[in-house]
């Protein structure tokens, strides 16, 4: 089996130094919601999402808000990992993931030293979005907050169009109804966003890049992409 359209950059350096790991690779369907149990129970595994997009929040805070990291396509991801440091993921957009057994990597030997490398940094790029986005949502205006994190979300799924749940975002973000509200209308009233309504509930669709840009606070732009 080849992948050569994955859009995922760390599986792409991870097939050149390793091309002997390519017969083993998986591509699985990640559907919408919370990450499915079935991916995350003891299988040892690490996912490359190629067309999702996941976010993952802090288990405890996940209610609170303000607690939240964007991992798309530039990323690699392991449940077990996260689930160990009290990390829970919900698929933002659904779509396909590279699975790759865990064991496999580790035992491809030392020629992907630098690989893990770039994995270690991704993982470390996970958690400063955290951090940020605590940051970005105490310091800055809402609307500003909104529209750069829609940003960021939009940049790790390049390529593909940006249709995401209302909901997880509300919680996410941690805002009163009232603070939500003028947040978006602001968006809205720049025809940057849409809502689109469903029998699941909202859906926030990206209009134009250009009015989000304007509006948004630099938070975006200080995450490298791994």
């Amino acid at each position: 089996m080849t992948h050569p359209a994955s859009r995922n950059s760390l599986f792409q350096r991870l097939i050149q130094l390793a091309p002997e790991l390519s017969p083993d690779c998986e591509r699985v369907t990640l559907k919408a919601g919370l990450l499915p149990a079935e991916l995350t129970e003891g299988d040892g595994c690490m996912y490359f999402p190629d067309e999702s997009l996941l976010g993952l929040t802090a288990s405890s805070t996940a209610q609170q808000g303000v607690s939240l990291a964007l991992l798309g396509c530039h990323h690699v991801w392991s449940p077990q990992r996260a689930r160990s440091i009290g990390l829970q993921a919900q698929v933002l957009l659904p779509g396909h993931a590279l699975r790759v057994p865990e064991v496999l990597l580790r035992g491809a030997g030392p020629h992907l030293a630098t690989w893990w490398l770039q994995e270690a940094a991704s993982a470390q790029a996970l958690l400063a979005q955290m951090a940020q986005m605590v940051f970005c949502v105490k310091h800055h205006q809402a609307e500003q907050s909104l529209a750069s994190w829609l940003l960021l979300a939009q940049r790790h799924s390049q390529g593909v169009a940006l249709h995401m749940p209302e909901l997880p975002w509300r919680a996410w973000l941690g805002w009163t109804p009232e603070v939500w509200q003028r947040a978006w209308d602001t968006l809205e009233s720049q025809q940057a966003v849409a809502l689109v309504r469903s029998d699941e509930g909202g859906v926030i669709q990206l209009k134009d890049l250009t009015p989000l840009s304007s509006l948004a606070c630099r938070c975006h732009q200080t995450h490298q992409l791994y």
